[in-house]
């Protein structure tokens, strides 16, 4: 059998969705801790990243729709 290497390609916009699927991951993850933490510095951080999520979410769902001229 011939080794043959295939041409893998990304498209702004696979790469826009994958990374809004890492931010949804990570999102859950944060939400998932909140039951868990009962330090009031903890709370603090954890809060403030998820707000950094939202944000980069915001972020690229507006890339992504001025990628697609919306």
């Amino acid at each position: 059998m011939k080794n043959s290497k295939r041409e893998i390609t990304l498209n702004e916009k696979d790469s826009i969705q994958d990374l809004l699927t890492a931010e949804k991951a990570l999102l859950n993850d944060y939400v998932s801790a909140l039951f868990k933490i009962e330090r009031k510095e903890t709370r603090r951080f954890l809060c403030d990243c998820i707000a950094k999520v939202a944000e980069d979410v915001f972020f690229l769902r507006d890339v992504l729709s001025a990628s697609q001229g919306n």
